[in-house]
């Protein structure tokens, strides 16, 4: 990268760390997606990398990239990057929304659960306010981002009275086949513990999908009058109750981050601070 890099006047490091090369070059800026890595307790050697080349970029005073206001406000506060020109480049959305077609017909019963193997994910969690809350008597529940992996789905089973056909665990798919669950659900739950930016809930939004999401500072970025957060347990409840109301009225929301990214982008390349 730093040899291919040096033809070209910006060179952007996409992923939390930077080439030890690459920091030498006034050039060089590097996209923040969360400061996840950064907690010292993580010593996998990806983290030690992450944390060691965005130490050196910050003391030579590099150009850094925010994929969101939560991080940027995280960056700010704890001063990583206070030498740093910084920018923010929200999540961009233009193939999706190539690959996005009206709906047809009414949506379906059941609720779209967009989640993951992460520990920040918490399926455990959402499968525990799915049954706690009674809403598997309502809706039943799909499951996006597993890739067809049922292991956690599986385990939550054999200790819950939930019938087995309540649960659908969605194979990997394309984006095809994810704009038709977004656009088949009856709404769409976004479950969290921590995030850097949270793409379910602007994907939801882009293919006209009420939303019900976890209460944490990039899902709160990204609230609108068709997404309803919580906390807890009853935040929960209240929450699904308030979307079950206005489901049917949402629609296409207009992707307002393309508009702050093509702003930025004009003032990373033609700007001066």
């Amino acid at each position: 990268m730093p040899v291919l890099g040096a033809r070209f006047d910006k060179v952007i490091h996409a992923s939390n760390s930077v080439s030890f090369l690459g920091c030498l070059s006034r050039r060089t800026a590097i996209v923040v997606h969360d400061f996840i890595s950064v907690n010292q307790r993580n010593t996998s050697f990806a983290a030690r990398y992450i944390r060691a080349t965005q130490r050196i970029h910050s003391i030579l005073g590099r150009d850094v990239i925010y994929v969101s206001k939560s991080t940027e406000r995280i960056g700010r506060g704890s001063r990583i990057f206070r030498k740093a020109r910084t920018f923010y480049f929200p999540n961009a959305f233009y193939r999706f929304l190539e690959k996005r077609t009206e709906p047809s017909g009414e949506r379906g019963k059941h609720v779209l659960l967009c989640s993951g193997w992460g520990k920040n994910k918490d399926l455990e969690g959402a499968l525990d306010l799915y049954s706690r809350s009674d809403l598997y008597k309502h809706r039943s529940l799909q499951i996006l981002g597993l890739a067809g992996r049922n292991a956690i789905v599986d385990d939550f089973r054999k200790r819950s009275s939930i019938p087995p056909e309540q649960i659908t665990v969605l194979p990997e798919m394309s984006d095809a086949d994810v704009i038709k669950a977004y656009q088949s659900a009856s709404w769409i739950w976004v479950h969290s513990r921590k995030e850097g930016y949270g793409r379910s809930i602007a994907e939801a939004r882009f293919c006209g999908g009420a939303v019900v999401a976890t209460s944490i500072a990039p899902f709160r970025e990204q609230r609108d009058a068709f997404t309803f957060l919580y906390s807890d347990l009853e935040g929960f409840k209240n929450a699904a109750q308030e979307c079950e109301k206005v489901r049917h009225l949402a629609s296409y929301r207009h992707p307002h981050e393309h508009d702050s990214l093509k702003a930025e982008i004009t003032r990373f390349i033609f700007g001066t601070t």
